[in-house]
């Protein structure tokens, strides 16, 4: 058992004492192995140098209070330029629940860049996620692609997500505290899963998959129990979600409570135009230079434009939010300069396309 153990850190250098004892328990169906403390010094008899710290807790942020049940709330960052054996860069996008840290979910992209992965094919993995576990009550995410807002509108990803039923809460910016627990899960995943010795994002994807149901269910959580057995409600949200009713179920009433409390400033072009998820839209050449500001009417719904004293200069039906649009994210005009290459699909079959 000794030798195994060595043999296990010398080819994994960035596993811990904890979870050589989980994986050999998990592989051996041992149900008797020596405590961690007990595999340590057998690792430092062995010369063998310990594991890389992983980054303790910081203090919690005052702004935005931690979620204290099961799918209360989840966060959700992504990591980029992960590098694979065969010299690859790729991508992924990690799920976690606020209370419980539990991983639900990693997802890979084969490209380098996140901001490179497509859009729907984002969307898609949320739909796996969710026909998983179910719907959270709130999301917590950041301010980059493809859902940030800071007092903008909300991304059409974002209005999707407040559609089904979900709070967004953006973190505000310089504070990655505020999404803590994701941003903690990042390094410790990457300890784990070894990206350095996969040949291509399928294998990272499967282990991946692995290391994220052994974090759930066997690493010690609380006095040796796992997450699974501490919160046995993290089992599912009580939120069903199933792709072929999201449908019937989507609720644009949702989307524009949301965005009828959000005031965006633009400055009128020389054509008297301004820019709304990249449509343009006529103020008037009157106004050509000066600064309105824009709102949204949920009753029609209609864009409101108005001067700086409060004056409605111009309205018009703001046709970008209806349910077609939104699900489909194809609310705002795509630039030129945004044909990104084909959506890189979810590495090991995720992402499948809603018909």
């Amino acid at each position: 058992m000794v030798e195994q153990v060595c043999q296990l850190r010398r080819d994994h250098p960035s596993w811990g004492a904890e979870l050589i004892r989980v994986i050999l328990r998990d592989q051996q169906h041992v149900t008797t192995l020596p405590c961690a403390r007990t595999l340590r010094r057998h690792l430092q008899r062995a010369g063998l140098s310990p594991a890389p710290a992983g980054r303790p807790p910081g203090l919690p942020h005052p702004q935005v209070p931690r979620a204290d049940q099961p799918h209360a709330g989840w966060q959700t960052d992504a990591a980029e330029e992960i590098r694979l054996h065969s010299g690859q860069r790729v991508c992924w996008l990690r799920v976690v629940d606020e209370c419980s840290g539990a991983f639900l979910s990693t997802v890979v992209f084969p490209s380098a860049r996140w901001e490179n992965v497509e859009r729907h094919a984002i969307q898609e993995s949320l739909r796996d996620t969710f026909g998983r576990w179910g719907l959270p009550q709130r999301l917590r995410v950041d301010n980059g692609y493809p859902w940030g807002s800071t007092g903008e509108l909300p991304p059409e990803l974002a209005l999707w997500l407040i559609g089904l039923g979900i709070e967004l809460v953006w973190i505000p910016p310089g504070c990655p505290q505020d999404n803590g627990v994701v941003e903690r899960s990042q390094g410790v995943g990457q300890q784990w899963a070894e990206p350095h010795a996969c040949g291509d994002a399928a294998e990272l994807q499967r282990r991946c998959d692995a290391m994220d149901r052994l974090q759930r269910e066997a690493y010690p959580y609380a006095d040796g129990r796992s997450r699974a057995a501490t919160y046995p409600q993290l089992r599912h949200s009580g939120r069903p979600y199933r792709r072929g009713s999201e449908k019937k179920h989507w609720s644009l009433e949702a989307v524009l409570r949301a965005v009828a409390g959000v005031v965006v400033v633009r400055r009128v072009d020389r054509q008297g135009c301004v820019s709304l998820y990249n449509r343009t839209r006529y103020v008037g050449k009157q106004h050509a230079g000066s600064q309105v500001y824009v709102s949204v009417d949920s009753s029609g719904p209609t864009w409101v434009f108005a001067a700086a004293d409060g004056t409605q200069l111009r309205s018009m039906v703001a046709d970008e939010f209806t349910a077609e649009r939104i699900r489909g994210l194809s609310v705002g005009a795509r630039r030129s300069r945004d044909k990104r290459a084909e959506a890189p699909r979810p590495a090991g079959g995720h992402g499948r396309s809603e018909g």
